[in-house]
């Protein structure tokens, strides 16, 4: 793993090609190119904590290719769910940071994506969010509903 990935905030590899962290500052955007990373894709607002006004053009300068698909922290729906998990496959060879302010929105998205489309066993793929945080009220709302329609139990109460 390269030192410029595990230095972000709450950074996490999730796989071969999957990376989720919390916001990375402006130097570390600068050394995603050499870390390998091909595509970044940013669930937090415009306006969230530590965010980096010209992240897209950090980062196409190195050639990486930026999706901003923001998630209001009140609102997360199935809609952003399906959008993420579209860009996912459609780069699914590419080496992937997804991150927001504390890679709170990241790891309940990228949980569910890795249960709905990568069929990882919710047990195996829960420890990476549980680290980060337990998810409550809409974000516990939405996991459980996934999980269900996966065929899988819902989070169970302490988790």
């Amino acid at each position: 793993m390269s030192e410029a990935l595990a230095a972000i905030r709450q950074y996490r590899r999730l796989g071969e090609h999957l990376h989720s962290a919390g916001q990375p500052t402006a130097a570390q955007l600068d050394q995603l190119g050499e870390a390998g990373i091909g595509l970044v894709i940013n669930l937090a607002l415009t306006d969230s904590d530590h965010a980096v006004p010209d992240e897209a053009q950090r980062l196409q300068a190195q050639g990486i290719v930026y999706s901003h698909q923001p998630i209001d922290f009140d609102a997360p729906s199935r809609a952003h769910l399906d959008r993420l998990g579209q860009t996912l496959s459609a780069h699914a060879q590419t080496s992937t940071l997804v991150h927001c302010a504390y890679n709170m929105r990241v790891s309940a998205m990228l949980f569910m994506h890795r249960v709905r489309h990568l069929h990882i066993a919710p047990a195996v793929a829960l420890p990476d969010l549980l680290a980060l945080w337990t998810p409550t009220g809409p974000w516990r709302a939405l996991i459980d509903e996934v999980l269900v329609e996966q065929g899988h139990s819902p989070l169970p109460p302490n988790g």
